[in-house]
């Protein structure tokens, strides 16, 4: 009797030391998903506008975009940012104007830190910070 009681205590004080680190790599997996979405912000016009979804709507749809540029020459749903395995980038969606960086027409481009993309007339700035 007294060797079967022996591995249970055994036992016990593992289990009591993974449930103490429990709660610390759950804080610590909270830190761990905003290296893997790190908060993103578009400024254009002088606003702030914060990307918090997978999605982010750029257009001149009220109703259909997250940002919205009135001009006709915005299409409705012009762009996004599209967050995809911990990387954001600025996709053009068909729009019949297209999406400009550094002055070369993109289809797609990974969005990284103060990065400027032109939407017809308008600039539209992204940063991190």
């Amino acid at each position: 009797m007294g060797p079967p009681m022996a591995p249970p205590p055994y036992g016990v004080p593992p289990q009591a030391a993974s449930s103490m680190p429990g709660p610390p790599p759950m804080a610590m997996g909270m830190p761990n998903q905003i290296p893997a979405g790190p908060a993103l912000a578009a400024f254009y016009a002088g606003q702030r506008f914060v990307v918090n979804k997978d999605r982010f709507i750029i257009g001149r749809g009220k109703q259909s975009s997250d940002l919205t540029i009135k001009d006709p020459n915005v299409s409705r749903q012009h762009a996004m940012v599209e967050f995809l395995n911990g990387q954001y980038y600025m996709v053009d969606m068909g729009s019949t104007n297209g999406v400009e960086y550094n002055g070369q027409r993109i289809a797609r481009k990974a969005i990284v830190e103060g990065d400027l993309f032109r939407i017809c007339d308008h600039e539209v700035r992204f940063s991190y910070r």
